[in-house]
């Protein structure tokens, strides 16, 4: 990963095969980044993509291989439990005729190509903690 300081934040170029989660966790970790927004464009392969059964209280994830290019991606970094916790959600294309379109909350991602981000600093407190309703750790602003 290549990261350069910004005015509010920081951009980072991931590299192929870094897994996306993990990876921008442990830079917001050496980086003492624990309240941020951010916004990333690329392409990524071995994804876990789901949604939220409110019902059944759980993830829903599924498999995609990919590769696949990000359409659209967005997360925030919060604290929970005084660690930086990320969360992301993403659109994602094929890379084919089709250009078919899957979204929802990203658990995992591998960088197949190239991931481009720019994580935006927030100074004000970002915490979560469960909502005892929902079954989520839920921002509390």
């Amino acid at each position: 990963m290549q990261a350069i300081q910004i005015h509010n934040g920081f951009f980072l170029v991931l590299s192929r095969e870094e897994e996306l989660i993990d990876t921008l966790t442990r830079f917001c970790e050496e980086q003492d980044v624990h309240w941020a927004q951010f916004q990333a464009i690329g392409a990524v392969k071995d994804v876990e993509i789901g949604y939220y059964d409110l019902v059944n209280r759980r993830y829903v994830f599924r498999e995609e291989e990919g590769p696949l290019e990000v359409a659209s991606m967005d997360g925030n970094v919060s604290e929970l439990n005084e660690r930086p916790l990320v969360h992301a959600h993403a659109v994602l294309s094929r890379c084919d005729e089709t250009l078919e379109c899957i979204g929802g909350h990203l658990r995992s991602a591998t960088v197949a190509v190239t991931l481009e981000l720019c994580l935006w600093l927030v100074t004000q407190p970002l915490l979560r903690g469960l909502d005892e309703d929902i079954g989520l750790n839920l921002l509390h602003v």
